[in-house]
């Protein structure tokens, strides 16, 4: 339902595209197919022209409630005080049990909070015709990290290639390139930086020779929930801890410490049973509102929720409770953070 008649860009995409005029043509054109006004797709609520390279076909908004959660105390290594947290979500009460939950860990003095720099992996695939040919490229990979290094990074201003370990599965060679991806989220920017590798490798033997390629084999765990995903480097790496004192749990929470300890050691154990990846308590209600409302790629929220919750008593009678969030993969710059709702 593109605007017709449109000049094309070279790459294929309607060059007329991302206009008010087109995005009305395509909802007449979705009325007609539909057979209702779309009275409220028809606001012009977006500008046309700022969401060039965020969205194709563009015809309207869907909106989507926000509500302020909060204040939540942090004395974290990278950030310090309090903070509103923006949640986009229609899942009723969530708001409401985020702001309680922060409440108590605020009357406690804060969340302790440490997350590591971010690093995102791609892993392309190559196919040989022997394990010979497939040991030779992996060789070949050490041997010439430093110019490989300048390849990748040639495609990018703000990531930079760590490095790269081979991982040989008989005449396949899968590589897994970790990268720090600096303020963005970087999936595009380590797919592109990955591609320009791969295809100067292939222009090189042993890697001339491969039968088959893949600029990503899924093993890099993008977007999927697996047993590995803990144990790899992807987005950041968070853990937030809080001493919570049995006057405040009765206070807010309604409840005691062991009464939270227990269920949470209950949880675990029925993780375990049915083998879920992870033992946490619903990470991803809230990362999924956090991620919409902050134009974050909301399905990274897959790697995520499998991080871990842990609640027991300390000696003195509090509650303490951490969690791990092993793969949080956002960013500040890039991608939806553009928008001008999800940049405020």
């Amino acid at each position: 339902m593109t605007a017709r008649p449109d000049p094309v860009r070279a790459n294929g995409t309607p060059a007329g595209q991302w206009t008010e005029s087109a995005r009305l043509e395509r909802l007449t054109a979705l009325r007609r197919v539909a057979g209702a006004t779309l009275a409220h797709l028809a606001q012009p609520l977006e500008d046309p022209e700022r969401l060039r390279g965020q969205i194709e076909n563009f015809v309207g908004v869907v909106r989507v409630p926000m509500g302020i959660a909060g204040p939540l105390a942090v004395r974290g290594t990278a950030a310090q005080g309090e903070f509103h947290v923006p949640l986009a979500t229609t899942e009723g009460t969530l708001v409401l049990a985020v702001t309680r939950g922060a409440q108590a860990i605020s009357a406690a003095g804060g969340a302790l909070v440490h997350a590591t720099s971010s690093q995102l992996t791609r892993a392309p695939l190559f196919a040989f015709g022997s394990l010979d040919g497939a040991r030779a490229a992996a060789r070949f990979m050490v041997d010439h990290l430093p110019t490989i290094r300048s390849v990748a990074e040639s495609t990018t201003a703000h990531g930079r290639l760590l490095g790269v370990e081979p991982l040989l599965m008989g005449r396949r060679l899968i590589l897994e390139f970790v990268y720090d991806t600096g303020d963005a989220a970087g999936q595009n920017m380590v797919t592109f930086a990955t591609d320009a590798v791969c295809r100067w490798l292939k222009q090189r033997a042993p890697f001339a020779e491969a039968e088959f390629h893949s600029s990503e084999s899924t093993a890099s765990l993008d977007k999927k929930s697996a047993g590995l995903a803990p144990a790899r480097p992807r987005g950041r790496r968070v853990n937030a801890e809080v001493a919570i004192p049995s006057e405040d749990v009765a206070q807010v929470l309604h409840t005691t410490p062991d009464a939270m300890a227990r269920v949470a050691r209950e949880g675990v154990y029925a993780c375990a049973i049915s083998g879920t990846v992870g033992a946490q308590a619903q990470f991803a209600n809230v990362l999924a509102a956090l991620l919409l409302a902050t134009g974050q790629d909301v399905a990274t929220v897959v790697e995520s929720g499998t991080g871990l919750t842990t609640m027991e008593t300390t000696p003195d009678g509090a509650l303490y409770a951490s969690v791990t969030i092993p793969a949080l993969v956002v960013g500040t710059v890039g991608g939806g953070t553009r928008l001008p709702s999800q940049r405020e």
